[in-house]
């Protein structure tokens, strides 16, 4: 039976799931949700908080230089390798068919259109639709992925994701330190989707809006018939909430999620609790905090709740549809905090369902917190449907440079399978291609030899006709022609060029050439130009008023003009540029007429007018 391994790396847990069976028909056998270690010497975990390279401040307020033997800090990249290898080693899981999840946050998202509408062609063009959008990088720094999200008149709608090549590296690093080489890589938005799908939610869902709220990012997915028309991931998560928890009460990190854990579970009731609610025992100032506490936490949650439902609109301003949603599905640590779904049901107008997938999956064992699980795990299950052969969208950002280094372990016996069928398949496109060529060879040679006797008899013709020559001159000089073409594919587009530049000759010596340009006449122009001048009347151009020289030419016509008062020609260039005749030869229509500089002779003025024409 086969199996796959699904990793999704969050910011807070790390995610591994093992399926079998198939893409259809599988099941979840393993799961284990691994919270990554913090850093060493943070007041989380080791009771102090870290100043400097060397220098510590304990809890009690001391401080002291760390110790030698204490080694150097691990990066959070080296926790998440060791984590990520403690899990892998613990369960005995293979390292062959794995596929991570890349975040969809770090990934730009835009919206494009292109002229087309088969993916075949969408594909060939879409990294160059792309370059023009991404403005913060270069088309060479990132991974092009995309999904069609619907379709116009005039061709597809696409959301584009560019994965930067950098963080890809740097998430591809990590795991081969832990010892596991990925054979593919998905974006966490669509690997939800290709769960959802597989789980039979959407299409039991067909139009609702799928929100997954993580540790530090949320991701969006409007369906419309049950597909996306949106896809979009943000900056947004249930981290900003515990860090303006801690902000506002004065915590660490570590406490500041407990409180909101605590404060924010489901079954913790209203965040909102009376004092009068609280036990009469309880002495004022407990009371208080416990007070300042829940208002804090809730303020939090709602100024949270409004930021997301903020992101939510703006991502779905855009949007129209003939298929609205009618629900909300929930997804991600932060559907388990109380109020948050009846928060955005308020805030959309539409019933909000926090999913436990674990409903709707076959999971032979579901963890310790199932319901953690279940909400969770959306992103590591649909990253291991890829390894059975369940990719809806094709998206892959294992290109080029990122190719897994064991490639030949993950697909060994396909690609035996696959050689020998191919050779299989090579021997028979070869004989198929060989008796194609002999039937091509004999319909072309067939071709040929009446392209040839046309040939010949038109050349005769010409020969006798318009070179006077007698039948037997005319017929050797014909046929000696025929015959000195070389036997080869270029034979008969000889002979068509030959056929075509004497029917070009006969066109030309018989006058039937349809291409030749209408010739304007002069006369007309100089009519027009009187014509134009005679709409004002002569003693409103001025005493002395004279046209002292006309040339017009196929592009172009010149006029001069002397005057004895300047203002005449601004009345000349009025009449001229508002002819109808000039207007239509114009080749600038903002510009009929173009005066030029005016000079002062024997006491009057000359100026020039030239019109120019367009390309008949």
């Amino acid at each position: 039976m086969a199996r796959a391994i699904g990793v999704d790396i969050g910011e807070r847990f790390l995610k591994v799931v093992e399926l079998s069976g198939s893409g259809r028909s599988f099941r979840v056998q393993r799961v284990a949700i691994r919270e990554i270690p913090g850093e060493a010497g943070h007041h989380d975990e080791g009771g102090s908080t870290d100043l400097t390279d060397d220098l510590v401040i304990e809890e009690s307020g001391e401080l002291h230089h760390v110790d030698e033997d204490d080694g150097p800090t691990k990066t959070r990249d080296e926790r998440v390798s060791e984590c990520l290898a403690d899990v892998f080693r613990e369960l005995k899981l293979p390292k062959e068919d794995v596929c991570a999840t890349f975040p969809s946050h770090v990934s730009v998202n835009r919206e494009i259109q292109v002229p087309f509408f088969e993916d075949d062609q969408i594909r060939k063009v879409v990294r160059f639709e792309a370059e023009n959008h991404l403005h913060s990088h270069s088309i060479d720094d990132v991974v092009v992925n995309w999904i069609k999200t619907g379709e116009t008149k005039d061709g597809s709608r696409l959301t584009i994701f560019a994965s930067p090549k950098q963080e890809l590296a740097e998430r591809v690093a990590v795991m081969r330190r832990a010892g596991v080489d990925p054979a593919a890589i998905d974006l966490d938005a669509t690997a939800i989707y290709t769960c959802l799908e597989a789980a039979g939610i959407i299409e039991a869902n067909p139009n609702c809006i799928i929100v997954d709220v993580g540790a530090s990012s949320s991701t969006l997915i409007m369906l419309v018939d049950g597909r996306p028309r949106v896809m979009r991931s943000f900056r947004l998560g249930v981290g900003k909430l515990e860090e303006q928890v801690g902000d506002e009460l004065g915590l660490a990190a570590g406490e500041s999620a407990a409180e909101v854990q605590r404060l924010g579970r489901a079954d913790a009731g209203d965040l909102l609790v009376p004092s009068a609610d609280l036990d009469p025992d309880t002495p004022e100032t407990e009371k208080s905090h416990t007070q300042l506490k829940t208002e804090v936490v809730a303020d939090s949650r709602t100024q949270f709740v409004t930021k997301l439902h903020r992101e939510a609109v703006r991502s779905l301003a855009s949007v129209s549809t003939d298929s609205p949603p009618d629900k909300i599905l929930l997804l991600g640590g932060g559907s388990l905090l109380s109020g948050v779904p009846e928060a955005l049901s308020e805030r959309f107008g539409l019933p909000t369902e926090s999913l436990n997938l674990l409903d709707h999956l076959d999971c032979k064992s579901p963890g310790n917190e199932p319901e953690f699980t279940g909400a969770t795990i959306g992103a590591a299950v649909g990253a291991g449907l890829r390894m059975l052969g369940r990719n809806p969208f094709g998206v892959e950002l294992l290109k080029d440079e990122f190719a897994p280094r064991n490639v030949f372990e993950v697909v060994r016996t396909t690609l035996a399978t696959a050689i020998t069928l191919l050779f299989l398949v090579i021997g028979i496109w070869t004989y198929s291609i060989k008796e194609q060529l002999k039937a091509e060879r004999v319909k072309y040679d067939d071709m040929a030899a009446v392209v040839e006797l046309m040939t010949f008899k038109a050349e005769l013709a010409y020969q006798q006709g318009l070179e006077n020559k007698t039948k037997d001159v005319a017929e050797k000089t014909a046929r000696g022609w025929v015959k000195g073409l070389t036997r080869d594919e270029k034979r008969v587009s000889k002979m068509r060029n030959l056929l075509m530049r004497r029917h070009r000759f006969l066109q030309d010596r018989l006058g039937l050439r349809s291409d030749i340009p209408q010739l304007r006449s002069g006369v007309k122009c100089m009519y027009e130009i009187y014509k134009a001048l005679s709409a004002k009347k002569r003693e409103e151009l001025g005493t002395w008023f004279q046209i002292s020289e006309m040339i017009i030419q196929e592009r172009r016509a010149v006029v001069k003009i002397v005057v004895d008062n300047r203002s005449v020609f601004d009345v000349v260039r009025r009449l001229l540029s508002q002819s109808p005749y000039f207007k239509d030869r114009a080749r600038d229509q903002t510009k009929v007429v173009e005066p030029g500089a005016e000079q002062t002779v024997e006491g009057r003025f000359r100026q020039s007018f030239t019109f120019s024409f367009r390309d008949e």
